[in-house]
């Protein structure tokens, strides 16, 4: 029987458009031994997948840009995501788009990534305010 290798992810913490929270965000990252890695805003057109360090994602090219600012968490197992959210909010550190990189969107841009974290957010927002 073959096995097959699959390649580690590392621990990453990439962050889109934050300002100056990218400070903060890094010492957060340093005190837990993760990575923290900026995205720069012309990358919007960048798969996620790509700017991870994912293999199999090419650089696409071009410079696109997109609002809102965004963290995304790669390689980071669910409970150390509770600790780097509960370092983050004793940080007073307070981005609302937050996604983990997943099979579904490995492949797709910073720019639609934020869009749906928007379309979500706007959704539970609503779901709040009707209950």
């Amino acid at each position: 029987m073959k096995s097959r290798v699959v390649p580690v992810i590392p621990e990453t913490i990439l962050s889109y458009n934050i300002g100056e929270k990218a400070a903060m965000l890094s010492a957060v990252a340093e005190r837990l031994g993760i990575k923290h890695t900026e995205i720069p805003t012309d990358k919007a057109g960048e798969s996620v997948g790509f700017l991870a360090g994912y293999p199999g994602f090419p650089e696409k090219g071009g410079q696109l840009t997109a609002e809102g600012e965004c963290v995304i968490f790669s390689g980071i197992t669910s409970n150390r995501l509770n600790a780097v959210l509960k370092e983050m909010r004793e940080a007073g550190l307070n981005i609302p788009l937050k996604a983990t990189v997943t099979a579904y969107n490995q492949s797709e841009s910073i720019e639609w990534l934020i869009a749906e974290l928007e379309k979500e957010r706007a959704a539970i927002e609503k779901r709040k305010n009707n209950d």
